[in-house]
């Protein structure tokens, strides 16, 4: 597994991650990932953008429910608009 930098943009991780900042993320080749963890994965309607959220809930079926940090519900496009997401969109994880 090779590791990968991705730089966070927007306010829907504050106050865990700042817009800007460049967070180090281990590739995703299938390995267990756990409720907690912080993700990187593409976008399920718009595989042009890559998002970074947090797992929230694992489903039965091994789909994630993932959310933002920011307490504001509206600085964060996250599975309350588009639901669970296939850990196929996943590409990578932050364990730090």
């Amino acid at each position: 597994m090779k590791n990968i930098q991705v730089v966070v943009s927007g306010h829907s991780m504050w106050p865990v991650l700042d817009d800007g900042q460049v967070i180090e993320c281990e590739e995703y080749v299938g390995q267990e990932l756990f409720i907690g963890e912080i993700i990187v994965f593409l976008h399920p309607f718009n595989s042009n953008l890559t998002i970074i959220k947090r797992i929230q809930k694992i489903n039965q079926e091994g789909d994630l429910w993932v959310v933002g940090d920011n307490p504001d519900p509206t600085s964060s496009e996250d599975s309350h608009n588009f639901g669970f997401v296939s850990k196929n969109n996943v590409l990578g994880i932050n364990r730090g």
